[in-house]
């Protein structure tokens, strides 16, 4: 019976938080709770010198952050989509030639010193033009 009880108990949130264990609840550190959630909700007392939030009062902030800061992402187009969102794959990749290195992608490393004259063929092949005057 009394490992019932424990299983039981290990399965209860708290109705109350202290102030060390808010943020985690948020999955922030405390400087970020500090900055953009305790101004927000309230703070009572708990014992001589402990501070304490209402898991409740917690669970309506995040649900109204959530509620105004989601991004949208039904008919986003790619570019509007986050980073993490966006679909970088090997068709994507280097779809087209670099005009800057004609003959391949140009990772590595080059042995050859380059001159003005090298720099002045790369920028004809980026901009499509030829540089006057140099």
């Amino acid at each position: 019976m009394a490992a019932k009880n424990v299983a039981r108990k290990s399965l209860i949130q708290p109705r109350f938080m202290r102030a060390g264990e808010a943020p985690d609840y948020l999955s922030m550190n405390l400087v970020l709770f500090n900055e953009i959630v305790r101004p927000y909700v309230s703070e009572f007392p708990i014992g001589e010198r402990g501070v304490g939030f209402d898991r409740l009062e917690l669970d309506e902030w995040a649900s109204s952050y959530v509620e105004t800061r989601a991004i949208d992402k039904k008919g986003a187009s790619e570019q509007q989509l986050p980073r993490s969102e966006r679909q970088i794959g090997e068709s994507k990749w280097r779809a087209k030639p670099s005009r800057a290195f004609p003959k391949g992608t140009g990772s590595g490393i080059s042995t050859r010193k380059s001159t003005a004259n090298d720099f002045t063929k790369v920028l004809e092949l980026v901009n499509g033009k030829k540089q006057s005057g140099t």
